[in-house]
């Protein structure tokens, strides 16, 4: 039987921590298909961290049927 790997939940600060680790990153490379796929994997991380607190802005969602 295959192992499963437990899934890691991060906080909207852990992600934009490794968004600015990313980004140091990507400033030291040259330019290439290198460096923008890093800025690619940025912007990804920035959207997921853009959802991440817009979703813990929310009031729980209640079921449409009462």
């Amino acid at each position: 039987m295959k192992a499963i790997k437990p899934t890691t939940y991060q906080t909207v600060d852990e992600v934009e921590a490794i968004v600015r680790e990313r980004e140091a990153e990507a400033d030291l490379l040259p330019s290439g298909a290198e460096k923008q796929a890093v800025l690619l994997e940025v912007a990804k991380l920035r959207a997921y961290a853009q959802v991440k607190r817009w979703q813990a802005g929310r009031p729980k969602e209640h079921s449409a049927i009462h």
